[in-house]
This record gives structure tokens, sequence and C-alpha cells, in this order.
């Protein structure tokens, strides 16, 4: 019992302190809070809440959802990095969001008029996916699959929400999914941004995605920066590095306003990177 009432009250101080703290909710951090609390009352009831993307993007949040239940507590709730969408971004633009989720940044992106294909291969967060997209009225195209080098068949963790991933021993218990590469994906067509958060396998997408960057067919890129490649793929994030830097990208973290500064890249970071064709 007491153990219980120790763990939920940690939780409730970290939620606290993400919504008070958050530059989403500044000017209105009590409003956040009395958000938050609703929403964590009617979890507890087993009720799902309606959450705001952007102006006018709705998704469902339950309160076991990661990615949901962020969106409730902060909009955006990746500040930095999804202002710097909006000023990337023009209507009519095409935006891949990989890993999308249940399609947080696949509903921003359609919120600012730009057209998206939304790339998720966990069942139950491709069913979640589908069904944000249907309550909006965006250009969004789900797709249930994995991307990586080549075009084949993997297998996915299952039952770890926004940290599913990538199984590579043949002995491993998990989804098999479909895999396919950004190229096939793309085909001929020129992409303005692409947010791949794969849990570590980001190179691979990007291995598979050679033909688009040899030919400056896509803008921006947003990377997540962190050590889960060293256990997915045995290495740092260097590979990724070499191969955009090749390719003419220059490495930048956006700021508070979404204003892109130019960074030096380090193997580790706790902040997704991003990667801007240098023309």
């Amino acid at each position: 019992m007491t153990g219980t009432r120790t763990t939920a009250a940690g939780v409730a101080r970290q939620v606290l302190s993400y919504v008070w703290t958050h530059p989403a909710n500044r000017g209105r951090r009590l409003r956040g809070i009395a958000r938050a609390t609703r929403f964590q009352i009617r979890g507890r009831m087993g009720l799902r809440t309606m959450a705001t993307v952007g102006s006018g993007g709705r998704m469902w949040a339950e309160l076991h959802c990661a990615a949901a239940s962020k969106v409730v507590y902060a909009n955006p709730p990746d500040w930095n990095e999804m202002q710097a969408w909006r000023r990337l971004l023009r209507p009519g633009d095409l935006f891949v969001d990989v890993g999308s989720n249940v399609g947080a940044y696949a509903l921003w992106a359609g919120d600012a008029g730009a057209q998206v294909i939304a790339v998720e291969p966990a069942p139950d967060a491709a069913r979640r996916l589908r069904e944000n997209v249907a309550l909006n009225g965006y250009p969004i195209g789900v797709l249930q699959c994995g991307l990586a080098d080549r075009p084949g068949r993997m297998t996915l963790s299952r039952g770890e929400d926004t940290t599913n991933h990538l199984l590579f021993d043949p002995d491993a218990a998990g989804d098999t999914i479909e895999v396919d590469t950004l190229d096939e994906v793309l085909g001929g067509r020129a992409v303005a941004g692409v947010k791949i958060d794969v849990e570590g396998a980001e190179r691979l997408v990007l291995e598979g995605a050679r033909r688009a960057l040899a030919e400056g067919r896509i803008g921006a890129l947003q990377i997540e920066w962190n050590a889960r490649s060293v256990g997915m793929l045995g290495e740092d994030r260097s590979p990724i590095v070499a191969l955009l830097d090749g390719y003419g990208y220059r490495f930048a973290r956006p700021d508070a306003a979404g204003v892109l500064h130019d960074t030096d890249v380090t193997p580790t970071s706790p902040r997704d990177i991003f990667a801007v064709l240098d023309r």
C-alpha cells in the first residue's frame, strides 16, 4: 500500500511539474493543471479525453498512452521541435512521420497545412493513429509498416507503448511486421520534412532513403538522438553523422521560437537533432 501510494504520488508530482514548467502552458498554468487533473480522473474511470493538437486538430488520449497524454498536458508537447516544423512547413508540403505512434506530429503537420504520410508498425498504435486521423479532415495517409534499409519482414516488440522497437534476436517474442524503405514510400516525390523516431534504428531508415538523399529530395529531418542505437545496432550515432554529412546536410537544434541553430554533433544527446539540406 505504502509503495503504491508513493509511486502514485511520485507520478503526480512529475505530471504537475511537467505541466507547470512547459512553455505551452506559460500564462495559463492553472488551466493546464486543471486540464491534467480532469484527464487523470477520467482515465481512472476508464474514460478517454479529447485533446487538441495545434489550433484545430483533435485526438483521443488515454491515461496510459504516453504520447497522447503529453498532448493533454501541453500543446504541443515537444515545444522546440514542433515550433521548428511550424516554421519549416508550408501549405501543400509533404511531411513523413516515421514512428508516428498515435499521430501527434502527423496531426501537428496536418494542422499546418501539410500533406502527411504517417508510418507506424505497432498494431495498437496504428489503430489509435487511424482513429485520430479520422477525427480530422487533414490529408494524412497511414502506412502500417516499419521502415528500414530493405523491404521484408522483421519482428517488433509489443506492449511497450512509445518504446516498441525492432528485435534482432530470432527467438524474441513480438509481432511480425512488414517493412519497406523510405525510398519506396516516396517514389520520386520531394519531401519538405521527415521525422524519424524508431527507438535506435534511425540509421536503418536513412539507409533506406539513400536515393532521395542523393537527389536532394528531403529538405529537413528530425532524428531521435540518444543512446538507444547502442543496444539496438551496437553503435552510437556517428554513422548517421557521416551518412548525412556526405549528402550535404548540416546539423542544428531549435530554440523555443523554433529557430534552428547550427550545433556541434556529439554521439548522444537528450534531445532530437535536425539535419537540414545545405542548398
